[in-house]
């Protein structure tokens, strides 16, 4: 069973935390070929602010927004979503969870090309077994700027238009938190853009909390603060960041003392 950890659960309110992992640990493979993907990671983010988690590839920080999120368990450790946590839980509960408190924004959209934008957008809704509130889908839409796209098909939309309902869909169940993983790699700068705002949005206007991970500067700029990892290790902290001081960072992220947030 899930074990709450804080006085709150995810049925009485938003817990103060929206996420925290402590010494997580992941290991692909064995013996001689063994990868440490996460290595000890402890770190905590309060709820309503927007994370971007930065570092070269194989860092660990696509396995760390996997096992954040409940895709992946972790060999060791506790990670905890909105004070409930998530190891140690069956597939059916955790699947439950995921669908009620979790969004997801992917890099390939992940899409139904059968399905309209309206359509896409509300699927989650199905899945969980909640009410469909066809209205309220209209307005999430309204929101990212595709109120006059929903009876359009994904082949019939941009890469920006796709993934801004990839965005409405991961809204519309009103997520605690929001895991987008490299949300703007297959776009233009100017819906890269676009999206980032509307990410930024769900964090201050929605109360949303949103962990990113992302390779761009730019990008980890909108965020409120960047994590660095390194070797599955957390290596530095960055808040208010710039575009430069996030690219400054990354040059020099052997110099960093590996820290726990």
């Amino acid at each position: 069973m899930f074990r709450t950890g804080s006085r709150r659960n995810h049925d009485k309110g938003p817990a103060a935390e929206a996420l925290r992992l402590v010494k997580v640990s992941k290991t692909y493979g064995s013996d001689d070929g063994a990868v440490a993907a996460l290595d000890g990671v402890t770190l905590g983010l309060a709820r309503g602010t927007f994370t971007a988690v930065m570092g070269p590839s194989g860092s660990g920080k696509s396995t760390l927004l996997q096992c954040a999120a409940g895709l992946d368990q972790p060999d060791s450790g506790i990670v905890q979503v909105d004070g409930t946590e998530l190891t140690g839980g069956g597939e059916a509960e955790l699947t439950k969870f995921r669908r009620g408190r979790i969004g997801f924004v992917f890099q390939q959209y992940n899409l139904l090309e059968t399905l309209t934008v309206a359509q896409n957008t509300v699927l989650p809704l199905k899945l969980a077994g909640r009410r469909v509130d066809r209205r309220r889908a209209r307005e999430v839409l309204e929101q990212v700027g595709l109120g006059d796209r929903l009876s359009h098909r994904p082949a019939q939309l941009s890469g920006g238009q796709r993934q801004r309902v990839a965005i409405a869909r991961a809204l519309v169940t009103e997520p605690r938190v929001i895991f987008a993983d490299e949300p703007t790699g297959a776009l233009d700068t100017r819906s890269a853009r676009d999206v980032l705002r509307l990410l930024r949005e769900a964090v201050q206007v929605h109360g949303r909390t949103v962990v990113m991970v992302t390779h761009d500067p730019v990008a980890a700029s909108y965020a409120d603060s960047v994590l660095f990892l390194a070797d599955g290790r957390l290596v530095g902290q960055l808040d208010a960041p710039t575009a430069d001081a996030v690219a400054e960072r990354l040059a020099h992220l052997g110099d960093d003392v590996t820290v726990g947030v």
